[in-house]
């Protein structure tokens, strides 16, 4: 009797249990179909890389004179800057390319120490050590290929006794505005084939873009180690440069 029993609660937990598999498959169709009439859409994210070349650099650089003199100083600083200037206009760079920036003058000093008869050091006192004067020069120039390499002859100028430091240059592109708006159909275009490919397979049609976003540019170097960032990157270090953005796209779904 007890075996019985058991099977007759075995068999009746079955069948409750179809009940309940076909209950919830008669919910599960009838919000499908509720949903196809409130419309359902998609959304998707279109993606595009391109690649280009600078085509502006810009490189800084600057240099000093130092005298116990300052008109000595202004001077020679001043003879420096025309020193410069025809090494440059000599080499091919457009004197309206060359930008010098105001002279910097600075107060050297240093210090001195007192010792007394044993040798001891009793005291020390700032001793003026002579002007230094220092002035930036800029160029900013189209020929990026002629500034690359006059840049890396500038050391030369030592030979005149004109001391220079060189900073690297930077590259930026001037046809950025129209890269950015053939990035974004590019991307638009891709969001659209993905959201495409999504719904044929179900046997749906695409309707009206509903809503629609640009992400924020990122300007890397080429084959470098930068990284994305939440405002957008932009690398000025690197003459060949890669740029990326994302676009996202909501789709009715008819």
């Amino acid at each position: 009797m007890k075996n019985i029993k058991s099977y007759w609660i075995l068999a009746g937990a079955i069948v409750l249990s179809v009940s309940i598999a076909s209950s919830v498959g008669i919910i599960k169709s009838s919000m499908y179909y509720l949903s196809k009439d409130n419309k359902d859409d998609i959304s998707v994210t279109g993606s595009t890389s391109m690649n280009f070349t600078s085509d502006l650099i810009v490189w800084k650089a600057s240099f000093i004179k130092k005298d116990m003199d300052l008109k000595k100083a202004y001077n020679q600083i001043k003879k420096d800057r025309e020193t410069i200037k025809e090494f440059f206009i000599l080499k091919g760079v457009l004197e309206k390319e060359i930008t010098f920036k105001s002279i910097d003058i600075q107060k050297d000093y240093k210090k001195k120490s007192k010792y007394n008869n044993e040798g001891d050091k009793v005291d020390s006192e700032m001793i003026f050590n002579g002007f230094i004067l220092s002035q930036d020069l800029e160029i900013s120039s189209q020929n990026v290929d002629l500034i690359e390499r006059v840049s890396n002859e500038v050391t030369d100028l030592i030979e005149k006794n004109v001391i220079i430091s060189s900073y690297p240059p930077k590259y930026y592109y001037t046809k950025l505005g129209e890269l950015k708006i053939e990035m974004i159909q590019a991307a638009a275009e891709d969001g659209l084939l993905r959201a495409n490919t999504a719904i044929e397979g179900g046997g749906g049609e695409l309707g009206e873009l509903l809503e629609t976003s640009i992400g924020v540019f990122q300007i890397l170097g080429k084959n470098s180690n930068d990284e994305f960032s939440w405002g957008g990157t932009l690398n000025t270090l690197n003459k060949e440069k890669t740029a990326f953005v994302n676009v996202k796209q909501r789709f009715e779904i008819d």
